[in-house]
């Protein structure tokens, strides 16, 4: 009897180990909580991630020499770690150059949901009627807006063949016209509709005017009611065109645990609190990779997709990011000005560290992989009692 009882020990032993083992493997929660009213921050130690790795990594951030402005880390929908540097603070925006296509992408995918634009489907021509459009095509016809989201809209356009501080850059013509919607439109083609990608803050300016074209109302006011406002997040200046149009895919500017919350709601499938902001169809296409070619990553709406890491991500000129690992339940912001050393570069290992060197680990082991030897070597000495009763049974 006492055989077997050890025998039944060893067996819910060893399933108990393998239960913790899977736990482990899936580390994302279910969010437990939002911060409408007010972010909390936790011990990183009882959402598995170290403390001291996270110090750590803000020590090296101060001795780098990169000029970092705002860094927040969240997991689980609390903050993990908050710094800010030189005069910066939780209330001040912060320009988020390109990371705001990613937020004119999310504002797409809520007029959709709110009956303003029909589908990612809608021809973009649909919505300028009243434009006379120069070197029109059956392809022109066909782009829709679905082409404008993963920049395969098919139009001459090249902002990056020379330097955004020259006056003959695409971008600096574009907004420096009386109409950049109708210099973008009379663009020819040169490619069919989703058959090539190519970066395009052009293509992202558009879809702010089909906003402005669907619902009657600016860029900024429609993000103000429909996203902002419903998350309690702040949304500071955001800089117009010649035409008043907000221009879709820059010069935005919010502070970084604003831009924590646009991560977080996109991890969460487009939902706030119980509140649908987005569909969760829509969110899932945004963040998923649609279109390669895109440097090193993948595109989907407006959001760059990093498939090696398993990542989503709003990138910035200058070190702006918004970063969301789906297997971590992780959210991480940052503002920055650093041209050459990349501030995410920067932050990633230690990031990796942190969610690796917590509890879960003894010394340098995985501690399933002890829990398992351990569970072996009670195996073993079960075994080894069983042949020993067995003997002295047989000399009896």
């Amino acid at each position: 009897m006492r055989l077997r009882a050890l025998g039944v020990l060893v067996i819910v032993f060893l399933f108990t180990t393998s239960q913790l083992g899977q736990a482990q493997g899936s580390i994302a929660a279910e969010l437990d909580y939002f911060p409408t009213d007010e972010w909390e921050t936790a011990e990183p130690e009882a959402h598995d991630m170290s403390s001291a790795v996270l110090e750590e990594m803000i020590q090296h951030i101060n001795e780098s020499g990169v000029s970092f402005h705002g860094l927040v880390v969240v997991r689980d929908g609390y903050i993990m770690a908050e710094q800010y540097w030189s005069y910066y603070s939780q209330d001040i925006s912060h320009h988020l150059y390109s990371v705001t296509k990613s937020v004119t992408s999310t504002l797409i995918g809520i007029a959709i949901r709110e009956g303003f634009i029909g589908s990612v489907t809608d021809p973009v021509l649909d919505y300028f009627p009243e434009l006379e459009i120069e070197n029109l095509d059956s392809r022109k016809e066909s782009m829709t807006i679905y082409h404008l989201l993963t920049m395969t809209p098919g139009v001459d356009w090249n902002e990056h063949n020379c330097s955004y501080s020259d006056p003959n850059n695409m971008y600096n013509v574009m907004f420096g016209s009386t109409n950049p919607v109708q210099y973008f439109l009379d663009l020819p083609m040169v490619h069919d509709p989703g058959e090539h990608w190519v970066y395009s803050t052009g293509a992202s300016h558009i879809l702010s005017a089909i906003i402005v074209q669907a619902t009657g109302m600016s860029t900024r006011n429609f993000a103000l009611q429909y996203l902002f406002n419903p998350m309690n997040a702040t949304c500071g200046a955001w800089n117009t065109d010649l035409q008043g149009v907000h221009i879709g895919g820059t010069q935005l500017w919010v502070p970084p645990r604003t831009m924590a919350k646009l991560g977080l709601l996109m991890l969460n499938n487009g939902t706030w609190d119980g509140q649908e902001i987005v569909t969760e169809e829509y969110a899932d296409h945004a963040t998923r990779p649609l279109v390669s070619g895109a440097y090193e990553f993948s595109y989907g709406y407006q959001w760059w997709i990093d498939t090696t890491n398993d990542l989503f991500l709003g990138l910035g000129s200058n070190g702006q990011y918004i970063i969301v690992s789906r297997e971590y339940n992780l959210v991480v912001a940052i503002t920055a000005n650093s041209d050459d050393a990349s501030p995410w570069e920067i932050v990633a290992p230690y990031l990796q560290r942190a969610l690796l060197d917590y509890h879960g680990t003894i010394g340098q082991i995985p501690i399933e992989i002890v829990l398992f030897g351990i569970s072996m070597s009670v195996l073993c000495l079960v075994i080894v009692a069983g042949l020993v009763q067995r003997r002295r049974g047989k000399s009896v």
